[in-house]
């Protein structure tokens, strides 16, 4: 065992005195160093070597240059806008001739320095750390600063509060809570209070109105002053409404007060002199006009009697005639019907020619008579208030067209057109009166036939408003007749009353129809106008009616599937005949195209000989040639020997039913033609069948096994949805739709499906994600139902893929329908289908597309066997489609997103592949190829490659568009 030696008892001085000079320093809170003459550290505190940022190379020995080149190299030291070469050369200078303190920056802390020079030429620094005090300091300087922009910004407000009270008429003073003046206005001194020296910031309210007292200037109209005070206090200290009195030299004064929410008030004074003489002399007036009423309301009610008495007999006598009317019309009707009916009679027996133009002569006149008989009864039930409107349930365009149909032989005698324009957004059934708006619309239309020589008669309605329960819908008559003189035009709307005398004389009429027209047109909420026709020609009558709608909507489908894309050749001579059948057939869906003239028809056919139109619907009669010869021609044509045609007549003009037999014309219809019979005769044409209102086509020969299946589609391609749906629905089979992998699992959830049509590349969960989950979930119920996977890509590696997911089978789009119907008729789970051929899908090099024509349409027809109509249809499906497509495309490889890159491209190719797009379709598949391999270097060039051939198929699919 060993022993520490014993320290010595004693210690030299010296070294005893540098003993206790390092442990003096090493106690202090400040850095400190001694250098000698020549710059050489001769000795420091460990608190220097800590802000040195350097504390490995602080020792003695070290020259002080060798430690400020150091940490401003290592940026220890901030050198501002100094260089470092520049800064060095400064703390040099600094340290050969120290002066006062100063501070340097190392990282977040700030040192202040201070250095001495020793007697023997060294220099003794100490080193205080000043980052607290230096945070203290700013954040004292930015208190002061925003303590001295806050008092600015106070007095700023005050002096604008100061200025804003001096600028109002109004006298302004605010008390305390103490009830000590603290702000006024001038105007509070100078006019509202009469000893306005004695106004001082501190007077109190009360000490206020002691002294208007003392000075002998109470309000008059109180006894004493105090009894003044004493209410002008309460008043005061409980503010309500405001208080009004009249000082002693006359001027009337309102003062309102309120509250503040310190407990002072606030109170402005009002100068309401002239308003107070204004009220004295308008209830000196109003008494004057009382008296002057009282005794006009004696003479009124002397008046009021004698036209009641009047009255009563007025409608005494109106009564009186009405009820004549009517009992002299019902009189006159018995023996009119005896009259008619023996007519009717005579007319069956053997005749000789000027018999029978006797009888017809009793007839016509027998009519006309009738007709006034009618027109009487009707304008004696309404002068006699008995005739009430009814509430029923009617379809509209029905009740026009059968009303304007009356009508058709009358116009067709004066080779006139009639036709009626229902938009499509106007509800068909409708709550009120049919009869009635019946009985309008024959005085109208009547009326307009009877005073047009040539030219058209037309109906024409337009939707003004429609909400939940309600309907206003416009009615216009117009014609091309002779007009009505702006001068006389409120006269044709009196009883008996006529336009124009001639015309009575010319064509006859008792003036009633319009009379009851307006009268019943305003029962039913409207009013009749009369303007002159188009151009300045004939006359058009005008109203609008609101309707209700009935709760149980039942109108036909307004774009019948079976219908839609259908194409149709419109042909009529007559531009308002045009326009009305256009829009109707459009709005079924339909694409339909007009012609004016029996060889404009002809052009446009041999336009479209390569695609011939399946229906056409020709008009009777038209100049040049009229539509049996026309129809002649069309079957002189083996290409138009399968074209349905539907001819359009007006009046009597049918023509020799054995031509029609001949021409093989499917149907003829009567002008104007109802919407419902056109609806149905072209459905019967083109072989579709109505179900509940709504076309569906007529299935073709199906197996002797065939059954209808449930067909679950899950696609997001809109072109596909269509060609798909369109195929299937078509075969007779239910289809619903799914655009994701996620809605296809909550369809199954929901109900059961024969089959499900599985697109591979969807958005949100695609084809084969969906299928795994499907076969998740029959494991726990034990079923199975059969999962086709549809897609554009038909590697060996994309089958194997679809089958490990638990697909049952595979079809490549475009797909044909014999194969789509295979697969959804005959599913063969575990993949009885043959393989497909190997694409090139996988390879991203290389032109795919090089040598694929452009647009490839007779493919197209192939798939869809050979159904134009419904190429067409996908066609414009596509053009529709693509931009988005491309921008998504676009956008994706900007983002560099390989998956949505892929599936838009994936879509895109089978959209192009459906319509004939080959060369587009290629491109397509190398940037899918592109995304799938991850090269999204190479797809910005892929991508010019695509948008040329995507320009190319547009301009090829326009093309032929404007050649339909």
């Amino acid at each position: 065992m060993t022993t520490k030696p014993e320290r010595p008892r004693e210690m030299a001085p010296c070294c005893l005195q540098r003993q206790q000079l390092i442990e003096a320093l090493e106690s202090i809170s400040e850095g400190f160093t001694l250098y000698d003459a020549d710059g050489v550290l001769v000795a420091c505190n460990s608190r220097f070597r800590d802000y040195s940022g350097v504390p490995e190379m602080v020792k003695p020995g070290m020259r002080f240059e060798e430690l400020i080149r150091t940490v401003v190299e290592r940026g220890i030291i901030r050198v501002g806008e100094r260089t470092p070469e520049e800064w060095i050369a400064w703390r040099l200078a600094q340290r050969r001739n120290p002066g006062p303190p100063f501070t340097v920056c190392t990282g977040e802390r700030k040192l202040r320095i201070s250095e001495q020079r020793t007697g023997d030429g060294g220099v003794a620094a100490i080193y205080t750390d000043i980052t607290e005090l230096e945070l203290q300091r700013e954040n004292l300087e930015a208190q002061v600063r925003l303590t001295e922009e806050a008092q600015t910004r106070a007095e700023a407000a005050r002096d604008q509060l100061t200025e804003a009270l001096e600028s109002i008429a109004e006298g302004f003073a605010l008390f305390d809570a103490d009830d000590r003046l603290v702000l006024y206005n001038s105007r509070f001194k100078e006019h509202f209070v009469t000893p306005g020296d004695v106004v001082e910031p501190g007077m109190r309210f009360e000490d206020l109105l002691r002294a208007v007292v003392e000075r002998g200037l109470t309000p008059p109209g109180f006894a004493t002053g105090e009894a003044w005070i004493a209410e002008r206090l309460a008043a005061h200290r409980n503010p309500s409404a405001p208080y009004h009195f009249a000082r002693s030299d006359g001027m009337c004064v309102q003062i309102s007060e309120h509250r503040t929410g310190d407990g002072g008030y606030v109170a402005v004074y009002s100068d309401i002199t002239e308003l107070e003489e204004h009220r004295h002399r308008l209830e000196e007036r109003v008494e004057e006009r009382t008296a002057e009423l009282q005794a006009a309301t004696v003479e009124l009610r002397r008046s009021q009697a004698e036209l009641r008495r009047a009255r009563d007999a007025a409608e005494e006598a109106s009564l009186a005639k009405s009820e004549f009317l009517a009992n002299m019309s019902h009189e006159i009707r018995t023996p009119m019907n005896g009259v008619i009916g023996v007519a009717e009679l005579l007319e069956r027996t053997p005749l000789t020619e000027q018999q029978a133009e006797y009888v017809a002569i009793i007839q016509k006149s027998a009519d006309t008579l009738l007709g006034l008989i009618n027109d009487i009864l009707d304008f004696s039930k309404i002068e006699a208030g008995r005739l009430e409107l009814e509430t029923v349930a009617f379809h509209l365009r029905d009740t026009l067209s059968d009303t304007l149909q009356t009508l058709a032989l009358r116009a067709d005698e004066k080779g006139l057109e009639l036709a009626v324009h229902i938009p499509p957004e106007i509800p068909d059934r409708l709550l009120g009166d049919p009869v009635r708006l019946r009985q309008v619309v024959v005085n109208l239309v009547g009326n307009a036939i009877k005073f047009t020589d040539s030219g058209e008669v037309v109906v024409d309605l337009g939707l003004e408003a429609l909400d939940e329960g309600r309907a206003r819908i416009a009615f216009e008559v117009r014609d091309t007749g002779v007009g009505i003189p702006e001068a006389q035009r409120q006269r044709v709307f009196e009883a008996f009353g006529q336009g124009d005398s001639s015309t009575t004389r010319r064509d006859g009429g008792t003036g009633l129809g319009l009379s009851i027209a307006a009268q019943l047109v305003e029962m039913m909420g409207g009013r009749i106008r009369l303007a002159g026709g188009p151009g300045g020609h004939g006359s058009s009558f005008s109203f609008s009616i609101a309707f209700r709608l009935p709760e149980a909507r039942d109108e036909a489908a307004r774009q019948p599937l079976g219908l839609h894309g259908q194409r149709v050749l419109v042909v009529d001579d007559n531009r308002t005949n045009r326009m009305i059948l256009q829009e109707i057939l459009a709005s079924w869906g339909m694409r339909p195209k007009v012609a004016a003239s029996g060889q404009r028809a002809l052009e446009i056919l041999d336009r479209h000989r390569d695609a011939p139109f399946p229906l056409a619907l020709l008009d009777v009669m038209m100049p040049g040639m009229d539509g049996y010869t026309l129809a002649a021609r069309m079957r002189e044509r083996p290409e138009f020997a399968g074209m349905r045609i539907l001819m359009l007549s007006s009046g009597m003009r049918a023509g020799d039913a054995a031509l029609r037999r001949r021409l093989q014309i499917s149907r003829l219809l009567m002008k104007p033609v109802k919407q419902s019979e056109l609806l149905n005769a072209v459905a019967g044409a083109l072989g579709v069948a109505m179900a509940n209102g709504q076309a569906v086509p007529v299935s073709h020969a199906l197996p002797g096994d065939w059954i209808a299946r449930r067909v679950l589609l899950v696609e997001d391609g809109l072109t596909n949805q269509r060609v798909a749906i369109d195929l299937l629905t078509q075969r007779g089979h239910e289809v619903e739709l799914a655009c994701n992998g996620a809605e296809a699992l909550d369809a199954v959830e929901r109900q059961a499906f024969d089959v499900v049509l599985m697109d591979i590349h969807m958005p949100v969960m695609d084809g084969l994600a969906a299928s795994r989950a499907i076969r998740e979930r029959e494991r726990e119920s034990g079923e199975h139902v059969p999962i086709v996977a549809m897609t554009a890509s038909a590697t060996k590696e994309d089958r194997e893929r679809c089958l490990a997911a638990g697909m049952d089978d595979y079809v490549t789009k475009p797909f044909r329908a014999a194969e789509l119907f295979r697969v959804v008729e005959a599913p063969a789970p575990g993949g009885a289908s043959p393989a497909p051929a190997v694409s090139t899908d996988d390879a991203p090099g290389g032109d795919v597309e090089a040598g694929l024509p452009c647009l490839d349409r007779e493919d197209a027809l192939r798939r869809l066997e050979g159904n134009r109509e419904l190429l067409d249809e996908m066609v414009e499906l596509f053009l529709e489609e693509c931009p988005r497509l491309m921008l998504e495309i676009e956008e994706a490889i900007a983002r560099e997103d390989a998956a949505t890159l892929r599936r838009a491209a994936h879509t895109l190719k089978g959209s192009a592949l459906v319509v004939g797009g080959q060369a587009l379709g290629g491109a397509a598949q190398r940037l899918e190829a592109l995304a799938r391999s991850g090269d999204l270097a190479a797809a910005g060039e892929a991508f010019g490659n695509l948008e040329s051939r995507a320009s190319e198929l547009r301009t090829a699919l326009d093309g032929l568009s404007g050649e339909q």
